[in-house]
């Protein structure tokens, strides 16, 4: 009867073990998805901050337009 209760804990604890070495495992995979969605956001953001400023580009003086259009086309190349 021990020798059962003894080798069930014994099982039981290996998978926890097994288990937490796969989410160690895991953990770099989880942290690269939840970076790529944090940037994503944050492009959809660049793009709307774009998309105003397009409106106001000829109220620019003429270095920030071209400065402006520098850094958009960077961006796009990028996106």
């Amino acid at each position: 009867m021990y020798k059962t209760l003894l080798t069930a804990i014994g099982n039981m604890l290996t998978k926890l073990f097994e288990l937490k070495k796969t989410q160690v495992e895991n953990q770099a995979t989880t942290e690269i998805i939840d970076d790529k969605k944090d940037y994503k956001k944050a492009t959809n953001i660049a793009e709307k901050i774009i998309e105003i400023s397009q409106k106001y580009k000829q109220e620019m003086t003429f270095a920030d337009k071209l400065n402006f259009s520098h850094l958009v086309q960077k961006f796009q190349k990028y996106n």
